[in-house]
């Protein structure tokens, strides 16, 4: 059955990439809600029947992963971006697709704190982190001065910098699971945070910096999200 809803995820997944390429509304309106919930079924699927503390709030970061992608794709990525399938697009809802994408991140934070080998000592040194704030420096450098110079950008610049500091600190979480976990468990949730990392990062260069998103946008920042949401989910499953 898991297996099965792995080939219908990647169904999903190449149809809703090829939505984007192409540019078709329609085509994303169908596919692109139907890629988490089938993460999500698959991973309470493979994961019953086994104690896991991490088991809710990995399913509640689906859950509101889901819910900013359905605020995200009611946002306009255009000014001539008014609807899609005749519902009104608002900008507003970008705020409710940052919001939920933190308390996302957050969950998933608590997940990598409970999935390790609590008789192992942590191997992290502070100096670890190091690299994940100067990224999130660097990253407000590049993106608030655009969003600031922005009338109607403006009123997020605090969402985003709180967001940006929570999406870098999923990352490091991932990173402290180093050695109080299996190797591919480690790997695939570590590289799955790392891109998810890189995903946001497309949407704020796209959609918050750029005056109008690249040719590609879509289809780049779904290409990484999907990949990084199902890397997540294997790497948590892999935890023994």
């Amino acid at each position: 059955m898991v297996n099965l809803l792995r080939l219908l995820l990647l169904a999903f997944f190449i149809a809703e990439l090829f939505g984007e390429w192409i540019h078709d509304s329609t085509v994303v309106f169908f596919t692109k809600p139907m890629v988490l919930p089938l993460i999500a079924v698959i991973f309470h699927l493979a994961s019953k029947g086994r104690e896991m503390s991490w088991r809710k709030p990995m399913m509640l970061a689906f859950l509101f992963s889901w819910f900013g992608d359905v605020f995200l794709m009611l946002t306009p990525e255009t000014p001539a971006d008014l609807e899609v399938m005749g519902i009104a697009k608002n900008p507003d809802f970008f705020l409710g697709g940052l919001g939920s994408f933190l308390v996302a991140q957050l969950l998933f934070i608590s997940s990598y704190r409970k999935a390790v080998y609590h008789d192992r000592p942590a191997m992290h040194r502070w100096w670890w982190f190091v690299p994940f704030a100067v990224f999130w420096l660097m990253m407000m450098a590049y993106i608030l001065p655009p969003i600031q110079a922005h009338p109607e950008k403006s009123l997020a610049t605090i969402p985003v910098a709180v967001y940006s500091a929570i999406l870098t600190s999923m990352a490091a979480f991932a990173l402290m699971r180093w050695g109080r976990t299996g190797t591919a468990s480690f790997w695939c949730a570590f590289l799955g945070a790392f891109i998810f990392v890189v995903s946001d990062t497309l949407i704020a260069i796209n959609f918050l910096v750029l005056t109008e998103p690249t040719h590609l946008a879509g289809f780049s920042i779904f290409l990484t999200y999907g990949i990084a949401e199902y890397l997540i989910a294997e790497g948590m499953l892999r935890h023994e």
